[in-house]
């Protein structure tokens, strides 16, 4: 298990992830295993959410099942060989066919761990098939209330804020954060959704395109532009308020290499939720996206800043 490890885990990620890999490199190997496989874990469900090549009804089913083999109840689903032949990307199909390497290094963790990643994963997988269900059929769909979509953005990213608490306290104990396990998972939580949120600010013109629309309202008709016109102010400001906990979060880290690793995704976030706002509508519906070359000078310079530094940075970026 440990050449799947270091053979393939590293490597998967890679290829599935740009930004979440950046963080996951700089981890200390207390966390770094169990955030990895995590990651894989929920990447390899949210490819068959999101695929094409399988009807909504065998979506859920599947997803239904991977839920079970991670939890240890059921056994590892078999993808037929036509979804693995559809447009996913080459490392989503290395990912799907080595999924039964992810649920064996599952097994291998130690029982607190084990723990933490289903729980996490039980939460993303209930999240994607809610997903699925809101928005099927082909009728424009937009959530009904604030409720359903704070709902959503826990449980596919505010649960994992708490997950990544969870592994660092089992990992450091009281040394992992200045602050309580309470305090810190709280912090967490509002970080995960906020970026969740970030996501659904950033793919808006494409979900509209598709029927789905995550901001809640009785929009008189489908028009992506003017929906947007509509709800764009409150929901990046709701954005930035929720990704504002996240200098409180990574402040209380004692941890250098967890604090920069955990201010990796709030920093290209605030620079990325900075495009959305200056960004018209053309522009956004070419997808929004920090540069490479800013992606490495973020990375500079969170790595040079000291804790205070650090945490003034993220804060500036929301205030």
């Amino acid at each position: 298990m440990k050449d799947f490890q270091k053979e393939f885990g590293e490597k998967l990620i890679a290829s599935v992830s740009r930004s979440f890999y950046l963080s996951l490199r700089f981890l200390p190997s207390e966390m770094r295993g169990t955030a990895s496989l995590a990651y894989l874990l929920a990447r390899a469900t949210d490819t068959v959410a999101d695929t094409s090549a399988l009807p909504e009804n065998d979506r859920l089913e599947f997803l239904e099942e991977m839920s079970l083999a991670i939890s240890g109840e059921g056994e590892v689903p078999q993808l037929d060989s036509s979804f693995l032949e559809a447009e996913i990307s080459e490392g989503e199909k290395i990912l799907l066919e080595k999924w039964q390497h992810c649920l064996e290094w599952l097994q291998s963790l130690k029982e607190t761990r084990q723990l933490a990643i289903r729980k996490v994963m039980k939460s993303i997988i209930k999240g994607q098939s809610d997903d699925l269900r809101n928005f099927s059929g082909n009728e424009f769909t937009a959530l009904s209330t604030e409720e359903e979509l704070d709902q959503y953005t826990y449980d596919v990213a505010g649960s994992v804020g708490i997950f990544w608490t969870e592994i660092g306290f089992d990992a450091f104990g009281s040394d992992f954060a200045e602050l309580g396990f309470e305090e810190m998972a709280v912090l967490g939580e509002d970080y995960g959704k906020g970026l969740q949120l970030l996501n659904i600010l950033r793919d808006f013109p494409e979900d509209i395109a598709s029927g789905r629309c995550y901001f809640p309202g009785s929009f008189s008709d489908s028009d992506g532009e003017m929906i947007w016109n509509q709800v764009r102010d409150y929901w990046q400001k709701k954005c930035g308020s929720l990704l504002q906990s996240s200098a409180d979060y990574i402040e209380a880290l004692n941890r250098s290499r967890v604090r920069f690793a955990t201010s990796l995704p709030a920093l290209i976030g605030a620079r990325t939720l900075k495009l959305i706002e200056n960004a018209e509508w053309d522009n956004l519906s070419a997808r929004v996206k920090v540069s490479r070359a800013e992606v490495k000078r973020i990375m500079l310079r969170a790595g040079l800043a000291g804790r205070k530094r650090l945490t003034k940075m993220i804060s500036k970026q929301f205030s």
